[in-house]
C-alpha cells in the first residue's frame, strides 16, 4: 500500500461533524435568514446557547444591560454574528486537532482558520460579493486536510520543503510529488465525504490553485486570497513558512487593488480583536495573538 493509499484510507475514519452543522448549512445561503430559524437549530444545545449569551454580554458590545435569552442576544448581535459563533464553535469542537507534520498545534491551526474565515468575510463586504456565509464556512475549513496529512508527512517534511525551495515550486505541489496528494485535495475529499455543497468542496480543493479549478468562482478566489493574506499576516505559518503567493488570476478576476488589500488587512486586525474572546481557553487567554 502506498502512502497515498494509507492517507485515503484514513479519510473514512475522520470524525463526522455534529448533525447540527448540517442543519446550520441548510440555512447558510438563505438571504437574511430569520433568527428564529437559527434559534430552532441551536436552542437545544446548552454549550452553544452559553457561548452566544457570553458573546452578547462581552465587553466589546459596549452595553451594560445583561441579556439572558437567545432572542435578546439576536437583537444585540444580529443573525450573522449568531450564525458565525454557532458554526465556528461546532466545527471547533470537532476539528480542533494538531497537524504535527506541519509543526502546527491545534491552537495555531485554528488560529489560521479563523483569520482566513474573517478575512474572507471582509473581502466579500469590500467587493460586494454574495454568499458570505458559504464562503466563510469554506475558509474556516480550508486547511482541514492538514489534520490527516500531518500524521503522514513528519518524516517527509524536510524533503518536501527542500524540493519546494530547490525547484521554486509551491509547497502543495511538493507535497503531491512526495506523498502523492496535497492537503487541499485531501480536505476536499473530506468535505465531499460529509456531503457538503459542491461550492464548499471546490473552494477547499482549489484554495491553493484557483486557476486550476474547472470553473473558477469568486468563492474559490476569495478563500485563496484570504488564506494567503492570513499567512502573510503571520497567522498559522508553521514550518512551511511563506511559500504561498496570491494568484494573479484571482486578483484580476476579483478586480482587487492594493488599496483593497491594505484595507482588508487593517480590518482583519479589528475583526480578530472582536472575536478572540469567543475562543478563549482557561489556560490560554490570547488564542489569536499572532505567532
Amino acid at each position: 500500500m502506498t502512502i497515498k493509499d494509507e492517507i485515503l484510507a484514513k479519510v473514512s475514519t475522520f470524525p463526522t461533524l455534529p448533525m447540527m452543522v448540517g442543519k446550520l448549512l441548510d440555512v447558510l445561503d438563505e438571504k437574511d435568514a430569520d433568527f428564529r430559524i437559527i434559534a430552532e437549530v441551536i436552542k437545544y444545545d446548552p454549550a452553544l446557547t452559553a457561548n452566544i449569551l457570553k458573546a452578547a454580554n462581552s465587553s466589546y458590545v459596549g452595553l451594560s444591560k445583561q441579556v439572558s435569552s437567545l432572542t435578546e442576544a439576536s437583537i444585540r448581535l444580529g443573525t450573522r454574528w449568531i450564525f458565525k459563533i454557532a458554526l465556528s464553535s461546532l466545527i471547533n469542537s470537532a476539528l480542533r486537532r494538531p497537524a504535527p507534520g506541519y509543526d502546527l498545534s491545534a491552537e495555531e491551526l485554528w488560529k489560521h482558520s479563523i483569520a482566513t474565515a474573517l478575512m474572507s468575510e471582509i473581502l466579500c463586504d469590500l467587493l460586494n460579493i454574495k454568499d458570505k456565509g458559504m464562503i466563510f464556512t469554506s475558509a474556516l475549513l480550508h486547511d482541514m486536510g492538514k489534520i490527516i496529512l500531518g500524521d503522514f508527512i513528519s518524516d517527509s517534511f524536510d524533503n518536501i520543503l527542500k524540493l519546494a525551495e530547490n525547484e521554486q515550486i509551491p509547497f502543495e505541489e511538493a507535497e503531491r510529488r512526495v506523498v502523492g496528494i496535497d492537503h487541499a485535495e485531501l480536505g476536499g475529499l473530506i468535505a465531499d465525504k460529509w456531503e457538503f455543497p459542491k461550492n464548499i468542496v471546490d473552494s477547499i480543493t482549489y484554495h491553493h490553485n484557483p486557476d486550476k479549478a474547472p470553473s473558477p468562482t469568486p468563492a474559490i478566489d476569495i478563500v485563496h486570497i484570504s488564506d494567503a493574506l492570513s499567512l502573510m499576516g503571520g497567522w498559522g505559518i508553521g514550518r512551511e513558512g511563506l511559500h504561498y503567493h496570491p494568484s494573479e488570476g484571482s486578483i484580476k478576476r476579483l478586480s482587487i487593488t492594493n488599496s483593497i488589500l491594505e484595507t482588508a488587512t487593517s480590518q482583519l486586525l479589528d475583526a480578530i480583536d472582536e472575536i478572540e474572546t469567543q475562543f478563549k481557553e482557561e489556560n490560554n487567554p490570547k488564542v489569536l495573538v499572532r505567532g
